[in-house]
């Protein structure tokens, strides 16, 4: 009798083990959150830059896009500094999930419509170069840390990780504009406005 009392026992605790396990495991399944992974689209001719309503394709340089938690529409941009004026501003940073920008190295200046997007994450960065963009000074993006390089000794510049960029770095590029003359486009006075 004695042993048929422990093997019940046992039985009623490896049955409480396995349902305490399996609760456990869907537990923790319903916390997992799937990644979803945006790919970067074509950029038309006629769309316009979500931060400055500039049409994208009328200018050179490189472009960005980027996409936000919960959304399935990549925001574009007629510019790596305009790309930047929006992610880094505190009431966006919380809500980007991908960044993509134009390979410079896979297109002529005048034709990044034409260039491969990649991961900004991953990308290098020229600032401070002499060719502009969409109204000016911008960020020449590069997948590889020798192809930025040799850009950085053709037009100058200074090579940067996409960690190093911050308003900081903006307000830079918005001061060489102003430094040569040129109109202050719209992201500038979201980096001045952030910086001061």
């Amino acid at each position: 009798m004695k042993q048929v009392a422990i093997k019940q026992t046992v039985k009623v605790t490896l049955v409480g083990v396995l349902v305490a396990l399996g609760l456990l495991i869907q537990g923790c399944s319903k916390n997992v959150e799937v990644t979803e992974v945006h790919e970067a689209v074509i950029i038309h001719n006629g769309e316009e830059c979500d931060l400055c309503g500039m049409l994208i394709n009328q200018f050179p340089g490189p472009k960005g896009q980027l996409f936000e938690r919960g959304g399935s529409d990549p925001k574009r941009f007629c510019s790596t500094r305009d790309l930047f004026a929006y992610a880094l501003q505190p009431e966006h940073q919380h809500r980007v999930k991908q960044i993509y920008v134009h390979d410079v190295a896979s297109a002529p200046w005048d034709k990044q419509g034409d260039a491969k997007y990649i991961d900004a994450a991953s990308a290098y960065f020229v600032v401070g170069h002499n060719l502009n963009g969409a109204m000016g000074p911008t960020l020449a993006s590069f997948a590889t840390k020798d192809a930025a390089e040799s850009f950085s000794r053709k037009h100058n510049g200074e090579v940067m990780t996409f960690d190093e960029i911050d308003l900081a770095v903006l307000t830079k590029l918005n001061d060489q504009a102003m430094d040569l003359g040129e109109p202050m486009h719209h992201s500038q006075h979201s980096a001045h406005s952030a910086h001061h």
